[in-house]
């Protein structure tokens, strides 16, 4: 192990850490992290894989170094190399460089610890008795369904979700530009949205279409479900994960009728229900329900699947429809948990109580509106807002306005 944690830690020896590593591009969520390594509390960087997790750590070890804080203080441990308990991993650490943890000033990184078994038990002790150590831990799972991780960390830690790329990261990274005036790259903006909703992973923003592709699937999906899983959790029929997910980005907001799916795959409920949470832990898969007028009450019947995000759907699917990708991406983007649909009328999202209909489309009928209308004059909503290809227009109907937007538009400054 010591090989091991000698070769991760290679600014021990050459005072930095290498730009391979800590890319000079910073994403959104670098400053708030930045903050939080100066709060004793645990900071866990969760999220799907290939966001840039990994890359922001070395990001943070970097800007400590550039502090001043001497590089052999500075730990880093991934638990994709090789499977070891946390405090052995110290105790390796405090061998090595001579530094006693438990009386000095240590920062520790730990990638992948979800791989670790029990590991938020052992964090949580670790914690507890070593107030000079700071943890910063990541892994590619979903702490929103991990309640017993929550659970043991109360009041221990802070979380941050990584998520797939902003269109403004999208364009900074391709084009190697800060996005400071979008009236200057509105072409540029609205030619490249497709393929935004397609790539919006860091390291395949410039690549062709089917390496992005490939990546997509082999690198995310088949690692999530024939590798996360299994090593993660008891009882994983993978063979099922893989039909679920086929079946859900085949058609990404379709209603999750489970009686139905088990009859149709041959399975109990509840092997169903276990393997679609597996999904949303793996942040595959995202379930909304339908609003019954607050946002803290849903029916928990008629649930619609999303992908997570619309670029998963393309590492499964080449041709896929377009319109289905924006729906994907405006419940990615606003992280919604509602629809709305009652006798015949429906709008695909409610986001803290106002409704967003995505219409991809080039010009906005009033016909398209219908439905909008009627669930602001049902629930009394002064605004709403419905997403379009290209069709831009503030929509006034007695005392309620429906803002129309360009899909890029929404993406740089959803119309709230």
């Amino acid at each position: 192990m010591e090989d091991l944690i000698r070769f991760l830690n290679h600014w021990w020896r050459e005072g930095r850490v290498r730009e391979s590593l800590a890319k000079e591009y910073k994403r959104r969520y670098f400053e708030e992290l930045k903050g939080l390594l100066s709060k004793r509390q645990i900071v866990v960087i969760c999220g799907l894989r290939r966001t840039g997790k990994s890359t922001l750590m070395f990001q943070l070890i970097q800007h400590l170094i550039e502090e001043g804080v001497p590089p052999a203080n500075i730990l880093y441990f991934s638990f994709d190399k090789k499977v070891a308990g946390t405090k052995q991993v110290l105790e390796s650490y405090s061998r090595m460089v001579e530094k006693d943890y438990e009386k000095e000033r240590v920062f520790v990184f730990l990638d992948e610890i979800f791989k670790l078994e029990n590991w938020h038990e052992e964090l949580k002790v670790l914690y507890d008795s070593l107030p000079n150590v700071k943890f910063v831990v990541s892994g590619s799972a979903s702490l929103k369904v991990e309640k017993e991780a929550r659970k043991n960390l109360v009041g221990r830690a802070f979380y941050v979700e990584v998520k797939p790329l902003l269109l403004q990261e999208f364009f900074e990274l391709k084009f190697n530009k800060r996005l400071e005036n979008v009236k200057v790259w509105e072409d540029k903006l609205r030619l490249n949205f497709p393929s935004f909703l397609r790539k919006a992973f860091p390291e395949v923003v410039d690549w062709d279409d089917l390496r992005a592709m490939e990546y997509i699937r082999e690198l995310v999906l088949d690692k999530v479900i024939f590798s996360d899983f299994p090593t993660t959790f008891k009882d994983v029929d993978v063979g099922l994960l893989r039909t679920l997910v086929d079946i859900f980005f085949s058609n990404p907001g379709m209603y999750l009728n489970i009686d139905s799916l088990a009859r149709d795959l041959r399975k109990s409920k509840n092997d169903l229900i276990f393997h679609i949470r597996l999904l949303e832990f793996g942040y595959l898969i995202r379930t909304v329900g339908n609003y019954r007028g607050s946002k803290l009450s849903a029916s928990r019947k008629l649930r619609r699947v999303y992908p997570y995000h619309p670029s998963l759907v393309y590492g499964m699917f080449k041709e896929v429809e377009e319109s289905k990708l924006v729906e994907c991406w405006v419940r990615s983007h606003l992280d919604t948990q509602h629809y709305w649909r009652e006798v015949g009328k429906e709008v695909d999202f409610v986001h803290e109580g106002i409704p967003v209909e995505v219409k991809y489309k080039e010009k906005i009928s009033r016909e398209d509106l219908k439905n909008t209308l009627e669930f602001m004059k049902k629930f009394k909503v002064r605004k709403a807002c419905v997403v379009s290809k290209d069709d831009e227009d503030e929509i006034r109907v007695d005392n309620m306005t429906i803002r129309v937007v360009p899909a890029w538009r929404f993406a740089l400054q959803p119309a709230f």
